[in-house]
């Protein structure tokens, strides 16, 4: 076979942007003018629901860092789990582009990707804020400084990143001087050169530990603690970490054989009865 029909033509862009420096809609625009799958919060609103996960953790946890007790619950981990879930199912099934969520943080370990910041002056963010809000340059101004702080904290909690260091993105774009129009002509020339088929390999096995630890993230009757997934390309699993009782051991083991794609299941979860913190920053995983 030759090698150019074994690659796998697939296109990765992450988008950060700061409130205001785009008009809202502008960046659905933008991707399908790159024929890009737009994956921003109506996206992950209806995945969370495909999944079975309420929609109260985008609501309460969405591009924002959680409060002290929610930061110590399972809730902060069943959205976290789920939010990389669903961008890395959308990544395997078609050409996207992650509109925040710190995606370039999230992508660019994994795969080859462009990752792009949309920034703009003070007053140029306050004049598109207050019109499409409908409130004072001076709220507007609030409202700005609020979701910076929101945005980067969430980058912080989640990624240990600094949402505002211009070393963690490809290119940034001064939307005040280069329009979205021009802005679609650059970025064909950006993206990087496409997977390979041992890529899209390498990926579907990431993607199917992801989605097995979801599974026991978000079931909160195993309680399970600091989870780690590996799975084989026979289909076995091995599963590390710890519960509460042997029957949520024996639990775990059956959501995990329940999932597609999985023929065996090498159970070496521990059994510890003491309570231990529910998780830790994602990052530190």
């Amino acid at each position: 076979m030759p090698v150019w029909e074994m690659e796998v033509f697939m296109a990765v862009l992450t988008v950060a942007r700061e409130l205001g420096a785009i008009i809202r809609g502008e960046e659905l625009t933008l991707c399908n003018t790159l024929n890009l799958k737009c994956v921003s919060r109506s996206t992950l609103e209806k995945k969370f629901a495909q999944l079975g996960i309420n929609d109260k953790f985008l609501h309460k946890f969405d591009e924002c860092k959680p409060g002290l007790l929610s930061s110590i619950n399972n809730d902060t981990s069943c959205y976290w789990e789920t939010l990389r879930t669903v961008i890395m199912q959308e990544m395997l099934q078609d050409n996207i582009a992650v509109i925040g969520r710190g995606g370039n943080f999230l992508l660019y370990p994994l795969v080859k990707c462009l990752r792009i910041k949309l920034v703009a002056p003070e007053d140029y963010r306050i004049q598109h804020v207050a019109a499409e809000y409908a409130i004072s340059d001076a709220d507007a101004k609030k409202l700005i400084r609020q979701s910076d702080c929101a945005r980067k904290n969430f980058c912080e909690f989640y990624y240990g990143e600094n949402w505002n260091d211009p070393h963690n993105y490809d290119l940034v774009v001064n939307t005040s001087e280069i329009s979205m129009e021009t802005l679609a002509k650059i970025i064909p020339h950006l993206m990087p050169p496409p997977l390979t088929a041992d890529d899209k390999e390498e990926l579907q096995i990431l993607i199917q530990e992801q989605f097995i630890k979801h599974a026991l993230l978000c079931a909160s009757e195993l309680q399970i603690r600091f989870p780690e997934v590996e799975y084989s390309a026979d289909g076995t699993v091995t599963l590390h970490g710890s519960v509460p009782s042997g029957a949520a051991k024996i639990r775990a083991e059956e959501i995990v054989m329940s999932i597609p794609g999985v023929t065996a299941v090498n159970n070496e979860l521990a059994i510890v009865l003491n309570e231990i913190p529910s998780r830790i920053p994602p990052f530190m995983h």
